[in-house]
Order: structure tokens, then C-alpha cells, then sequence
């Protein structure tokens, strides 16, 4: 569920910037209401911060938790404070390593019981 909602929250900035660019190169123009916009990014990011709490039970690792609570507090300032593309791209790169960092600790966490 973790990788889902980091996926979705990426999804929903950059797949919709990459719409809205090949929409215009086609001459397409549409309004975006870019509240609502970073509204569904931030809300996403937020989904990924319950989901690894609940793997984190299983593994109790802080390192993966961390990260990605970094990750989406740095893509929340970015979106509802003072947009800046770096602050947003670092977000990311840490919602991403701590999302990557629960699932191989789950793994390891899995092997090891079996």
C-alpha cells in the first residue's frame, strides 16, 4: 500500500505536468486549478505515512518511517508554503528511499520468519 500511494502522489505531480505539456504541444489547452492539484500530491504523499506504519509493526525499523515522514514534510511546505522545484524533488527522493527501505526490511523481516 506504501509503494501505492508514493506512486500515486509522483503520479499526480509529474503525470499531470506531463499531460497538461503533451496536451499543449497537441494545442490543447486546459485550466488547472492547481489548489486542487497539490491538494491530491499532498494527500497522497500523506497516505504512504499510515500504510509504512503498519509494516513498521512488522519490522520495527525507524529508518524507513523516518525518511519518508521527512519526504512528505518537505513535499507538504513545498505545496502549501512556497513552491520551490529542488524542495519538492529532495520530498520525493525521500518518500521514495523510505518507502524503497520498508519494503526490502519487510522482506528481510518475512525471510526471516519462514
Amino acid at each position: 500500500m506504501a509503494p501505492a500511494a508514493a506512486a500515486l502522489s509522483m503520479l499526480a505531480c509529474y503525470g499531470t505536468l506531463a499531460a497538461s505539456a503533451l496536451l499543449g504541444a497537441l494545442g490543447v489547452t486546459i485550466a488547472l486549478n492547481e489548489a486542487v492539484w497539490a491538494g491530491a500530491i499532498v494527500i497522497f504523499a500523506w497516505l504512504t505515512l499510515p500504510a509504512l506504519w503498519l509494516r513498521w509493526r512488522r519490522h520495527r525499523l525507524l529508518r524507513p518511517l523516518a525518511l519518508a515522514a521527512v519526504g512528505v514534510a518537505l513535499i507538504s511546505i513545498t505545496m502549501t508554503v512556497a513552491y520551490a522545484r529542488a524542495v519538492e524533488i529532495v520530498g520525493f527522493v525521500f518518500l521514495c528511499a523510505g518507502t524503497y527501505l520498508d519494503w526490502r526490511a519487510a522482506g528481510r523481516a518475512r525471510r526471516k520468519t519462514a
